[in-house]
């Protein structure tokens, strides 16, 4: 998935993906586009194009999103389903997805992978499947259509499905569901219900030893997104953290700057090495996306979720506040997110879940299981007997 907002979690789980694949001896190609967030490839890569938000011309979405993104104001637009993503980003748009499709088939045809893994983009699903050629892919419950869709967004793609003589389903998000096997970087505890061809497969990256951890948790991590919240009121929530816990606070996704708080430091950066801190961590503070709430898992540390109104972060949240693992923040306000670190570092029953939702994640498999179920996808096919 591609998009011109800052956005490193697709990046990052097909990083992780490839290395997988890659240390198993299968050759890997990563399509990847000029949007800023892929960067450092593990694997070779091909060139698709980056989809302009809304659709509107190049020129414009190359200046206008990153300054709406810096200012905050992308948190301000309620966002109900996933069909509204791919729409605001430019996915669903019929001239990027004609292109975006034919530049994947033209690849397709010259390398014929043996399978193809879609990071929730829809343009290889449809390539693949006019190709020929297994589609299997990332998957989680707020992206299904049983969860919340718009198909009103997606009439464009319905134009180039209906061109190439494919089935048209109301919803985009059904494209997805369609592949012949969804993984999903989650377990049972967190999403219950994913629907039809999905494995779970918990942890992505490598187990962190919890042994290795400091056992003087000495610090609280804070990372509200790009574009959720403007940067001055994520350094307020570092510096009310600070107070309230008594502890450094280390401040992610805003200019770098290290401010005093009483005793205590508030470490501000555009990028923080969270494998470094989180062992220190006594709270993370983050917005809901999937790969802060799995980072803090595999450290289990209490997390305070601040979702805003976007709705798989609204959904995450929910989780953790269900699973025990944390609470959540309803509105981005430093002092309101204080007194949630705080009550959550003091009552400890509301964090008393994180070791058993740890275990149940790192018994699934990871990119291993990925790797595994995929190859016994393709040894099945008739083909190959």
């Amino acid at each position: 998935m591609l998009a011109r907002s800052q956005m490193g979690g697709p990046w990052s789980r097909a990083q992780q993906i490839a290395r997988a694949f890659l240390s198993r001896g299968h050759e890997v190609t990563l399509a990847w586009g000029d949007d800023g967030n892929c960067v450092d490839p593990v694997a070779s890569t091909f060139e698709i194009p980056v989809p302009s938000p809304l659709g509107l011309p190049e020129a414009i979405a190359r200046h206008t999103f990153p300054l709406a993104s810096h200012l905050g104001l992308m948190g301000r637009k309620p966002v109900h389903s996933f069909e509204e993503v791919l729409w605001l980003t430019g996915s669903l748009d019929y001239r990027y997805s004609c292109a975006a499709v034919e530049k994947l088939r033209e690849f397709m045809r010259s390398w014929r992978p043996d399978v193809v893994y879609s990071e929730f983009n829809l343009a290889a699903v449809i390539a693949a499947r006019a190709e020929g050629i297994p589609c299997v892919g990332s998957g989680s419950q707020p992206t299904t259509v049983a969860y919340a869709s718009n198909p009103r967004k997606s009439a464009g793609i319905r134009r180039l499905l209906r061109e190439m003589d494919m089935p048209v389903p109301a919803s985009s998000l059904t494209i997805l569901e369609g592949m012949e096997r969804r993984f999903i970087p989650s377990c049972p505890s967190l999403e219950p219900e994913v629907g039809d061809r999905a494995t779970y497969c918990g942890f992505l990256g490598e187990v962190p030893q919890l042994d290795a951890c400091s056992t003087d948790r000495d610090c609280a991590v804070v990372y509200l997104g790009s574009g959720s919240v403007p940067a001055g009121v994520a350094v307020r929530v570092g510096r009310q953290l600070s107070s309230a816990l008594g502890c450094d606070a280390y401040v992610a996704g805003v200019p770098e700057a290290v401010f005093a708080a009483a005793d205590r430091e508030v470490h501000c950066a555009p990028r923080l090495n969270f494998a470094e801190l989180l062992p220190r961590a006594r709270v993370m503070v983050h917005h809901g996306g999937q790969n802060s709430m799995m980072d803090a898992l595999a450290y289990e540390v209490p997390q305070v979720v601040v979702p805003g109104r976007v709705f798989e972060r609204q959904f995450n949240a929910e989780a953790v506040e269900r699973t025990r693992c944390g609470v959540a923040a309803r509105a981005p306000k430093p002092a309101l997110i204080a007194e949630a670190a705080l009550r959550l570092v003091n009552e400890t029953s509301l964090s008393d879940g994180l070791a058993r939702l740890r275990d149940e994640l790192s018994e699934l498999g990871g990119t291993e299981r990925i790797v595994r179920e995929v190859e016994k996808l393709l040894a099945a096919r008739p083909e190959n007997d």
